[in-house]
């Protein structure tokens, strides 16, 4: 019976981390208010691999086609994987980035090249990770 709670109590814990939404998307300052991008990042637990799956999603509310470039993510030793370095108006690009069931925080920094000339910069959101993964 012991095991049981101890289960649930962990299954528990991972269906509210997969539930948790703990950042909610922004847009940075930029250069030109015609130049918005949003920043979301959403960390889902994987308890197997002990680590916090973060999906940050990049959306483009500009009218111009950019190029994402310059990309930071902290901590600088779990690197953020699968974001495209173009993304069109209107589109949500998502890329990933694996923390430690420790580390509580991260981080991403980017610029933009825009089509018709234009750059912005330092476009960043940090994300901040409440709950417990773990096994």
């Amino acid at each position: 019976m012991r095991h049981l709670s101890t289960a649930v109590r962990r299954a528990a814990g991972c269906l509210a981390a997969l539930a948790a939404v703990v950042a909610l998307a922004a847009p940075p300052a930029s250069a030109s208010s015609d130049r918005d991008i949003a920043i979301r990042g959403l960390a889902q637990c994987d308890a197997v691999a002990g680590q916090w799956v973060v999906t940050w999603e990049v959306t483009n509310h500009a009218d111009v086609t950019g190029t994402i470039g310059n990309v930071r993510a902290y901590p600088a030793s779990r690197p953020l994987v699968g974001l495209p370095s173009r993304i069109q108006p209107g589109e949500t690009v998502r890329g990933e980035q694996r923390l430690l069931a420790s580390e509580y925080s991260g981080e991403i920094l980017f610029d933009v090249n825009w089509d018709d000339g234009p750059v912005t910069y330092d476009h960043h959101w940090p994300i901040y990770i409440y709950l417990y993964c773990g096994g």
